[in-house]
């Protein structure tokens, strides 16, 4: 059953060698790292903390690396076991099959002027000028020699590897999971009142949830959006200095996504399971995150010999009958463990050790540090490629790369023009197809085509240049192949110059005609032509030049090849709309998008008629998300001036359908907008689906809309805020708006308005105590607070409505007798009397 599926999954078998090659060029990542881990071992844990993820995540992106650089050969090694029984890495210059078709006995006589002398096809490569292929020579293929067995079966057993890591990780998530369903919110006042000032001075600004779990022995933290912390059953019994300085390790977590990290991590082993060196770094991270969270808590004040005797006591509560419940290390965070204890103790203890938390330099340092180790390690091809029978059967005549592989046989006959003996060139009805591409073989002379489709393939490595094209539109099929970096005219109708060993096919097809035209160069450095009409031999006359002309400049504006002197060159001619009107003819939606963004980046400034014209059009043109999202964020906000030109960018973004497409276009385009534009992205923000995107657009452009005294921004951020389908997001656009009430009190009054949308009582709690945390209600905004005092009669939770009380008479807002009597009012009106007696002895105690 495995071999089957690894039959039917050729991919998997594939992707072995590079997981090796990966594997090895990772070791060095994490040697050097150990290294960097050593030579730091007095400086901050986070320090080596960053360097062991650093290594781990390097590593984990090597094989997509590989897939995507440029090879940069180095063969200073033997030909590695595994690259001789699998296809080489992509971007290594692999040769490409091709297959050439020769023509019949008579064809070839009639071309060559001469019989044919010989039938071994190797000796009629090597020797270019002699004659051709024997009529009587066999069909002969060329195959490379491949050792079964060995790669499927141990693609098999990496595949069951990983499978398990994965397994492992799944279902520690489900029991992370399972803890949370079972455990209840907490909604203590004095924890949540802990949690908003513990995160206000850490810089916490993600909304941390507090949950209670049954019989668990230690706080528990994951999550990396909406991140959690599931505490004990008895952590109420906890004291003070005790509940702090748990909060402040796992906000620690939280604020250097120790989740996503974590995650990375186990991604990492599931890839490469089979290398002891990733789990040794996996478990580091792990050692060194913990430590750098203690450094926090020290930091904060904690007395060392304390913290860890209250850490020792934990510990040993796990595994009693009370506290016999923990989550697994892999899927969460969990405060302390007894396998690691020992370490840590040792690390609390050590007054000389260096607690200080990573800068952002520090940071952006070692990530730039490992991107120069990561990229050259995965561009790196330091293995000798394996020779085997195709390759040496190579054509050196010049009419093909010499990393084309061929193989030999029989066509039809058909007549050919006379001609001394030249190059090796395509002759009478020669073919050239590639394994890899796309044909209009698919459409028969004589069928009517349908619809329109677009194939491109193109890779370009320094002087190296592979392109494949085939355009499908109704009634005509395109068809292009390119190997080597060719050189064209400057009016793009023709081809000026081609590489050594380089090759290049133009077709069309259409119900009526079938036309072709070969190029190869020769040895003085010019281009030899071979054409074919219909399938017959034709000479390359003016007609065919003529349809050349026509032919090669589609094909260069669908491949985006000579984009900058394309648009520079019909911009020079008829400006803006020339260019457009080039555009327009376009099929690709990545080749229409190469276009339009050199034409906005370089040149003369834009205009706003010119900006109007690209917005109108790109709408129009542009279906995908992506790229229309693209041509709009580069738009110069200096070309959006007036009423026309913003009315062409609000139908552009209505056409983008991607909510995070078009929330990054925003957050773009908001920054230095002026309050017209930013009406205009607002009106946009309302039709986001995702209420995440959303709420990322109000978070990221709150101080473009709240920053200053206009009444309409202020008015169209909070409209959009109240369009948010989840409770959570809304939330957290409010709580974000808060501190601009300082210098402006009515939002304030807005914030406590459009949080009667919150479905959730936890959230609009969070909401109104952030107010008065921030310190933004004071005793002189008496209708901001007499609106927050009253929004607590429509919250559902009676100790939600409770904690938003006690936080405002802690704060001393009752200022007015106005403001006594509502509170009062809604003390009473309390579902809860315990909830009633705690606030209103909250109240009294401030008199």
């Amino acid at each position: 059953m495995i071999s089957r599926f690894l039959a039917d999954n050729s991919s998997i078998p594939s992707a072995l060698p590079i997981l090796m090659d990966a594997a090895l060029k990772g070791a060095v990542l994490v040697l050097v790292a150990a290294a960097a881990a050593y030579l730091l071992r007095r400086r901050s844990a986070s320090s080596r903390h960053a360097v062991w993820t650093a290594a781990v995540i390097g590593h984990l992106a090597i094989p997509a690396l590989v897939l995507i650089l440029p090879a940069w050969r180095m063969p200073v090694l033997p030909p590695a076991p595994w690259a001789t029984t699998a296809p080489s890495l992509a971007n290594s210059g692999a040769p490409v099959v091709a297959t050439i078709q020769t023509p019949a006995p008579e064809a070839a006589k009639n071309a060559s002027g001469s019989a044919p002398s010989t039938p071994d096809a190797k000796s009629e490569l090597q020797n270019p000028g002699g004659s051709s292929p024997s009529s009587s020579a066999p069909p002969t293929t060329v195959a490379p020699r491949t050792r079964p067995g060995i790669i499927p079966v141990l693609a098999a057993i990496w595949l069951a590897g990983a499978l398990l890591v994965l397994l492992r990780l799944a279902i520690g998530t489900w029991r992370v999971g399972q803890l949370a369903r079972e455990g209840a919110r907490v909604e203590d006042g004095m924890w949540l009142s802990l949690a908003q000032r513990l995160a206000n001075r850490l810089g916490v600004t993600r909304p941390l949830i507090l949950l209670r779990g049954d019989r668990l022995a230690v706080p528990v933290t994951w999550g990396i959006v909406y991140p959690a912390v599931l505490l004990p059953e008895d952590s109420d019994s906890w004291t003070e200095e005790r509940k702090r300085f748990v909060l402040v390790h796992e906000m620690a977590h939280v604020k250097r996504f120790d989740a996503l990290t974590q995650l990375l991590a186990q991604f990492a082993l599931a890839v490469f399971w089979f290398d002891p060196l990733v789990w040794i770094a996996a478990h580091q991270m792990r050692v060194e995150r913990e430590h750098a969270c203690d450094d926090y808590v020290l930091r904060d004040g904690t007395a060392p010999s304390l913290y860890a005797g209250e850490l020792l006591e934990m510990v040993r509560s796990i595994g009693t009958p009370t506290h016999d419940r923990a989550a697994p290390a892999f899927a969460a965070l969990a405060m302390a463990r007894r396998s690691e204890f020992e370490g840590r103790m040792l690390a609390i203890l050590d007054p000389r050790l260096d607690r200080q938390t990573m800068k952002k330099r520090g940071t952006l340092m070692t990530a730039v540090i490992v991107a120069f180790l990561t990229l050259p390690l995965a561009a790196l091809r330091p293995f000798q490629q394996p020779i085997n029978e195709t390759q040496k059967l190579s054509v050196q005549s010049g009419e093909f790369p010499a990393s084309f592989k061929v193989s030999f046989n029989e066509a039809p006959a058909a007549p050919a023009a006379p001609a001394p003996k030249p190059p090796v060139v395509p002759q009478a009805g020669t073919t050239v197809s590639q394994a890899t591409r796309w044909s209009c073989e698919a459409y028969p002379l004589g069928t009517s085509l349908q619809g329109t489709s677009t194939h491109i393939d193109s890779h370009n490595s320094g002087n190296s240049q592979i392109l494949n094209l085939l355009i499908s539109t109704q009634g005509r099929c395109t068809e292009a192949a390119i190997s080597g970096k060719a050189v064209y005219s400057d009016d793009e109708t023709h081809v000026a110059q081609l590489p050594p060993g380089g090759f290049a096919r133009f077709r069309e097809r259409t119900s009526f005609f079938d036309r072709a035209v070969s190029i190869v160069p020769v040895g003085d450095g010019s281009l030899s032509y071979t054409a074919t009409s219909d399938g017959r031999t034709v000479p390359f006359d003016a007609p065919m030049v003529a349809w050349l002309g026509r032919l090669l400049p589609q094909v260069l504006r669908e491949a985006a090849i000579n984009v900058p002197e394309r648009v520079a060159r019909y911009r020079a001619q008829g400006g803006v709309p020339a260019v457009l009107q080039q555009i327009s003819q376009i099929q690709s939606s990545s080749a229409k998008r190469a276009h339009y963004e050199e034409l906005i980046k370089n040149g003369p400034m834009l205009s706003e008629a010119d900006a109007e014209r690209i917005a109108q059009q790109a709408a129009g043109e542009l279906k995908s998300s992506g790229d229309l999202s693209a041509v709009l964020q580069m738009l110069p906000i200096k070309s959006v001036q007036n009423s026309r030109t913003r009315g062409a960018i609000a139908e552009a973004l209505s056409r983008i359908a991607s909510s995070g497409d078009k929330s990054t276009t925003l957050q773009v385009m908001a920054p230095n907008a002026d309050p017209a534009m930013l009406l205009v992205l607002a009106k946009a923000a309302e039709d986001i689906q995702s209420s995440g995107d959303k709420a990322n657009f109000l978070i990221t452009t709150a101080a473009e809309y709240l920053a200053n005294s206009n009444e309409s921004l202020k008015t169209a951020y909070f409209r959009t805020a109240a369009t948010l389908q989840s409770s959570g997001d809304m939330a957290n656009v409010l709580i974000s708006a808060v501190p601009y009430g300082h210098a402006n009190p009515g939002i304030a009054l807005l914030v406590v308005e459009t949080s009667k949308g919150l479905a959730s009582s936890g959230d609009a709690a969070n909401v109104l105590i952030s107010l008065a945390s921030e310190r933004v209600l004071s005793p002189n905004t008496t209708r901001a607070t007499l609106a927050a005092i009253t929004r607590t009669l429509t919250m559902a939770s009676s100790g939600d409505r409770a904690n938003v009380l006690i936080s405002f008479s802690s704060r001393d807002l009752l200022s007015t007798p106005e403001l006594r009597d509502a509170f009062t009012s809604a003390a009473l009106a309390l579902p809860s009397e315990g909830d009633q007696a705690n606030v209103l002895a909250s109240a009294a105690r401030r008199k």
